[in-house]
């Protein structure tokens, strides 16, 4: 391993003969004195600048959707190559598929700071889109100063920088349907105090109709598939973030201490599967997290830039399962063994403690030089009180990660360019259940140490004035999360033996803008290839209502993504994406482990399509705007969306008939909504019809959507 992290670290110092030839000329000033009647000041905006990066990233403005009902991660689905694939309506389970990657393996971050530990009731489809002004999508290489260890992508939520506004809103719709929220900031320039709030609360019966099977409780014979309500999946949910301090002292640009409590109560209604269903299982979460935030640029010197972020916190999660009934989907019930499916009144204590710190040091105007540390570390303790003699749950459970990254950039007006290596370490102590079913059947617990070595290089450069081109090439690692290993103690099976994923990715892509007059046309395409070992993937089972996450020898992604976006004047927006991905087992054989001889047989898999995973896609939209519509200062704006998603297999397509293999079929939902401003923006007031044709919608192995859905939202903003 020590040839590799030389091999690694000389990366980063092998295009310094660059940096002689890159220096700018030295001309001698002249004074020139012109009376000028105009001076117009023409620069690019932060969106455009980030776009313009080496890495292939899409940045998506939220300015123009404050009003929208939209949660942030369903915004996320116009994005090329992106899907966001859910498992039942508000509150339910979310998938981020990005490139073939999902799960875990993006990374979700905000103001660059990993979202790892916030809890399962702080995220994408809770909080508010209010409370951002951008999100940047990486699809491969990220910027070193983002740290974590993505597999193939990350998003990243910039918040909002207004120094002095309030933004609060409310939404009613269909299902009983209730969000909430408030965000805003205060800052006294004169001191350089500021207090920063984000708060949000969510509500809603989710008890839309489903097309299911249902079994006679009595018979146990299984009916054909009918109409009913969902009659047991409310969820609420509540949190805010409070940060607090000084800004632009000379000893430190900021520093905001904070603190992020959030908490959701939901109802579970079905298992991995529709074809099981609960009538009294619950979930809840409570999360309390101290933050502390430092960043001084010039620090002792100039051109050198430290931030830092640190975190503990303690997350809860109960997972009570207590109703001795059986229920099916008309809500009838019978008597039956302990709890509905695994009898459980347990609480699961997570404490975590993750740091953050960055160095950039500006060599110049054309370089950058970045060190950036990440360290997370997670203990978990579980009791039950439907088990308290559980002797697994008296296993304390560890996972530590520490990852280290060392960036090189250079930037010039038409390329920029970087290089960077990484060091991954993970160490976990956990339990393993052995000789089951046996009379030596026992818990023995197991420690675990692994490090690897990671690296790669991105460019981008401008061919013509308008036409840019893209390249990026990285060695990734991917370590395993607490939840992966060590399961939710619900529907989420546990795997200790779980090793780091690692993926060599590239991209290659082209953008071009072209502007005539008053139309602007903005074309983009991407390439992209992922091979990928000891992939892991979520299975679940068909016979319970569980999954589980397990390593695919060898994973081969090869697709492309492409969009089309014109604009004319600020009236008429017009956009399309589409996304196809080759997601196939490349492991031509497979090793048998657990015999005595151990053997090496083929894989009835090798070259078929990874299952329940979307390969193509795409997206459609069109807006309009008008000004001062019924008096001044107003704004009139109509929105109209199509999403398409191609069928798939529910499972491997080489595996059996493919007449007997259940599939996802193919999906078309159209969605609009009209906005009406007043005031310049001051009063808002929005109506949205998501899926208005009613069609039946599926993710996550053919969990049904909401059909139809309205919603009223209504909006007012002071800055």
């Amino acid at each position: 391993m020590s040839s590799k992290i030389y091999i690694c670290y000389c990366l980063v110092f092998l295009l310094f003969p660059f940096y002689l030839s890159g220096q700018d000329n030295i001309t001698d000033s002249i004074d020139y004195s012109i009376n000028l009647k105009e001076v117009s000041v023409l620069g690019k905006t932060e969106t455009r600048k980030k776009q313009e990066q080496a890495y292939a990233i899409t940045v998506l403005d939220l300015k123009k959707e404050y009003n929208t009902t939209v949660p942030l991660n369903k915004l996320l689905n116009n994005v090329s190559s992106v899907r966001v694939r859910e498992s039942g309506g508000v509150g339910s389970d979310y998938n981020f598929t990005l490139n073939g990657f999902s799960g875990n393996q993006v990374k979700f971050f905000l103001d660059g700071i990993p979202m790892d530990n916030f809890g399962s009731s702080f995220n994408l489809g809770n909080i508010s889109v209010n409370m951002a002004e951008r999100v940047e999508v990486y699809k491969g290489v990220l910027p070193v100063s983002l740290g974590g260890d993505a597999l193939g992508g990350a998003v990243n939520i910039i918040s909002r920088k207004d120094a002095n506004y309030l933004d609060a809103s409310y939404s009613i719709g269909s299902f009983n349907t209730h969000r909430a929220a408030v965000n805003g900031s205060y800052t006294d320039f004169k001191s350089g105090y500021t207090v920063r709030a984000n708060a949000f609360f969510n509500y809603s019966d989710n008890n839309y109709r489903v097309f299911v099977p249902v079994v006679d409780l009595k018979t146990s014979q299984k009916m054909p598939e009918q109409w009913v309500d969902r009659f047991h999946d409310q969820y609420q949910s509540a949190g805010i973030k409070l940060e607090t301090g000084i800004v632009h002292k000379f000893f430190a640009d900021y520093l905001l201490a904070g603190i992020i409590l959030s908490g959701n109560d939901k109802d579970v209604q079905t298992g991995a599967t529709m074809d099981f269903v609960y009538g009294g299982v619950k979930s809840k979460s409570q999360s309390v997290i101290p933050t502390i935030r430092y960043k001084k640029s010039d620090l002792f010197t100039d051109g050198l830039t430290l931030s830092f972020y640190g975190t503990y916190g303690r997350v809860n999660t109960f997972n009570i399962d207590t109703l001795s009934r059986k229920y099916n989907w008309l809500g009838e019930s019978i008597p039956a063994d302990k709890g509905e499916f695994h009898y459980s009144d347990a609480e699961i204590n997570n404490e975590e403690w993750i740091s953050n710190v960055n160095l950039d040091y500006k060599l110049n105007e054309h370089q950058l030089i970045s060190l950036n540390n990440i360290f997370a570390a997670t203990e978990r303790k579980v009791f039950d009180k439907a088990d308290p003699d559980n002797s697994s749950n008296k296993i304390p459970q560890d996972l530590n990660k520490n990852i280290t990254g060392l960036g090189w950039q250079i930037n010039y007006e038409r390329w920029n360019a970087t290089v960077f290596g990484k060091l991954y370490h993970l160490q976990s102590s956990t339990y393993k259940l052995l000789d089951q079913y046996t009379t030596t059947e026992r818990l023995e617990k197991i420690e675990d140490k692994k490090a690897n070595v990671g690296y790669g290089a991105a460019f981008a450069g401008f061919i013509l004035p308008k036409l840019q081109a893209k390249l990026s090439y990285e060695h990734a690692y991917r370590l395993p999360e607490s939840t992966e290993m060590f399961g939710d103690g619900l529907n989420q099976q546990r795997n200790p033996d779980l090793q780091p994923e690692q993926s060599d990715n590239i991209n290659f892509g082209i953008t071009y803008e072209y502007t005539i007059k008053e139309h602007t046309f903005l074309f983009d395409a991407n390439l992209i290839y992922r091979d990928t070992k000891d992939f892991i993937r979520r299975d679940v089972s068909v016979a319970s209502p569980t999954a589980g996450y397990k390593n695919q020898s060898r994973v081969l992604t090869t697709g492309v993504e492409g969009g089309l976006r014109y604009q004319w004047k600020n009236l008429l927006t017009v956009g399309a994406n589409v996304t196809y991905q080759d997601i196939i087992d490349n492991q031509e054989f497979e090793e048998v482990t657990g015999s005595y001889v151990g053997s090496v047989t083929e894989n009835a898999n090798y070259k078929q399509q990874l299952p329940n995973i979307p390969y193509l896609f795409g997206h459609v939209d069109i807006g309009f705007s008008f000004k001062d519509i019924l008096s001044k200062n107003t704004d009139l704006s109509v929105d109209y969306a199509i999403n398409y998603v191609h069928e798939y297999y529910l499972s491997f397509p080489g595996l059996g008939a493919k007449s007997t293999k259940s599939i996802i079929p193919e999906q078309l939902s159209h969605d609009i909504s009209v906005g009406y401003s007043l005031e310049n923006g001051r009063y808002n007031v929005a109506l949205e019809c998501s899926n208005f044709m009613d069609s039946k919608l599926y993710d996550n192995y053919k969990l049904q959507k909401p059909g139809r859905t309205f919603n009223l939202k209504l909006r007012y903003f002071l800055k």
